[in-house]
């Protein structure tokens, strides 16, 4: 039986570049790659053993080079329980499930999750702040603002593409924006130290090892860096010290796929802002001229 790469995706049009390049890549090279549905799985518990389906039909070490996964998150996390049950199962098998040890170790990998980890780890981290009721922020207004500055950042843990991030020039501003805000969500928002500087640095890590990095620039009075939101992308050239950072992250956080986001604030210093473990690479391609859709699947295929 032919094996093949399976890539999992909510939809037929998540990860649409991503999904598309690995099959390019994957086809020059023998072999088949095909998008997978999280909703396509079932799994039989019976005599003993878990069956993982897909279509109704087994996936197993006979038939899957490996299983590369996409975003899974949904409101219930039922694809999320799905994609951690599927990687148990097929691991068993030795069926290679990328990043299956931080999906494992954390279901859903938020960037307060994030920053507990790295501290621990000694990873150098932007200075923030979590509160769970408004009052505290009002309470603790001054000493933020003596610790973190003026303006300050405000950012959902668990957005992306910096869709759900804020800058906050003052008290009114802050009291303003928590007025709108249910409490209820409050707590998922970290206040962090703007470190004043319009450019970041996207680093992607696999198997542990660098591919490359690039440089991600804000465009005007928009503060914020992504590509998606219209940020200038460059080749960077990375540093020893930036290329140690990012593979020591991306190891502590079981990634053996990872998107690895640098930032220096006004005297040099280095943090790390956040990984993304589905981390797009449209524009990473573009500016690095890296095949990063090869580097996948020779992963993928390896073992």
């Amino acid at each position: 039986m032919k094996k093949r790469i399976v890539i999992f995706t909510l939809s037929q049009s998540q990860s649409s570049y991503e999904v598309g390049r690995v099959v390019e890549e994957a086809k020059k090279m023998g072999i088949e790659a095909k998008r997978a549905l999280y909703k396509d799985l079932s799994f039989v518990f019976s005599g003993g053993r878990v069956v993982v389906k897909l279509e109704d039909k087994e996936l197993n070490q006979e038939n899957t080079f490996g299983v590369w996964f996409r975003v899974a998150g949904t409101i219930s996390g039922k694809y999320v329980i799905a994609r951690n049950v599927m990687i148990e199962q097929l691991g068993l098998m030795g069926v290679r499930c990328v990043n299956s040890k931080s999906y494992l170790q954390w279901p859903r990998m938020g960037k307060i999750s994030q920053h507990n980890l790295f501290v621990k780890e000694g990873i150098s981290v932007v200075p923030s702040w979590v509160f769970y009721q408004k009052k505290d922020v009002l309470i603790n207004l001054d000493k933020m603002g003596e610790n973190l500055g003026w303006p300050m950042i405000v950012k959902n843990s668990m957005g992306y593409q910096g869709k759900t991030v804020f800058k906050l020039r003052n008290e009114k501003e802050v009291e303003d924006w928590l007025e709108r805000k249910d409490e209820k969500v409050l707590g998922l928002y970290m206040w962090q130290k703007d470190l004043k500087n319009h450019w970041d640095v996207r680093i992607v890590v696999i198997d542990g090892q660098v591919v490359g990095a690039m440089k991600r620039i804000a465009k005007g009075k928009e503060f914020r860096s992504n590509f998606s939101l219209g940020g200038d992308i460059e080749l960077w050239n990375l540093s020893e010290k930036e290329k140690d950072l990012a593979e020591e992250t991306a190891r502590v956080a079981g990634l053996d796929y990872v998107g690895v986001d640098l930032m220096r604030d006004e005297k040099g210093e280095l943090y790390v802002l956040e990984v993304n473990r589905a981390c797009q690479f449209k524009g990473f391609e573009k500016a690095t001229k890296i095949n990063v859709a090869k580097v996948v699947v020779e992963m993928l295929i390896k073992n």
